[in-house]
């Protein structure tokens, strides 16, 4: 009697892991590292090995899970990030500008899967990599993992007053809200617009019916009355398009 081999999942080369790869560095805007291809899949194939999860249980978070898994490693990357520069004297930005190498999904893939199902065995695990401070980075992802389900992956929405709301605002957006405006009676008479900087600092320009602006912009704010629909317009696109600085250079006029 003949069994079949079960074909081993090279979870590296895989094309879900590659698109997850692809698609979280466009996002937190890191470049993706594929060079010595060769160390870089023996270093994931060790780690996969040490974290006693088979490939097709890690395959499954990618496919079970890839918005929750997208938002956990965004969400824990820039939270990292941020411990990091508190935790030390002189960091130097190393990420930026070496980038994030490929197959690191799988990485977070196996935390992931420990959150979901083990929680007790992802500190284990990390203590065997020798992860340094191994049961607080342990503690640290659990509530990364917690965190990141409320996560949104837009850095931009609009919301009315009166309840509508949309993320990835374009300029679309804009006109259709100060036509719906006109319309809109004196307690819903209302709309936002919240645009994430480059240091993930929510910058938000409020616009009532008569065309009053209010701005908060990190922790700094504004109060400008708009000459009319057409400046408004012109500093709302000014704003999806993150030109804060210009903006301030025209309300401070």
């Amino acid at each position: 009697m003949w069994f079949k081999r079960k074909k081993n999942i090279d979870l590296f080369n895989h094309p879900l892991v590659s698109k997850m790869d692809e698609r979280i560095t466009g996002l937190i805007k890191v470049d993706l590292i594929t060079s010595d291809q060769e160390i870089l899949k023996q270093l994931s194939d060790d780690e996969i090995k040490q974290s006693g999860i088979n490939s097709k249980s890690i395959l499954s978070v990618f496919e079970k899970f890839n918005e929750d898994l997208i938002k956990f490693i965004c969400y824990s990357y820039h939270q990292e990030k941020k411990h990091e520069k508190n935790n030390s004297q002189s960091m130097e930005e190393t990420s930026e500008t070496l980038g994030l190498s490929k197959g690191f999904s799988i990485t977070y893939a196996i935390y992931f899967h420990f959150l979901i199902n083990d929680k007790t065995g992802l500190s284990k695990y990390l203590s065997k990599r020798k992860i340094p401070q191994f049961d607080k980075f342990s503690k640290r992802l659990e509530l990364y993992f917690s965190q990141s389900k409320g996560v949104s992956l837009s850095d931009s929405y609009i919301q009315y007053a009166g309840g509508y709301n949309k993320e990835d605002v374009n300029a679309n957006d804009i006109t259709k809200a100060l036509e719906d405006i006109k319309k809109m009676d004196e307690e819903h008479g209302a709309f936002w617009i919240s645009m994430l900087n480059e240091n993930d600092l929510e910058m938000i320009i409020e616009v009532n019916k008569d065309l009053n602006l209010s701005l908060i912009f990190g922790e700094e704010e504004f109060r400008y009355q708009s000459q009319g629909f057409e400046e408004t317009k012109s500093i709302l696109e000014l704003h999806i398009n993150k030109e804060f600085d210009k903006i301030k250079s025209i309300i401070k006029k």
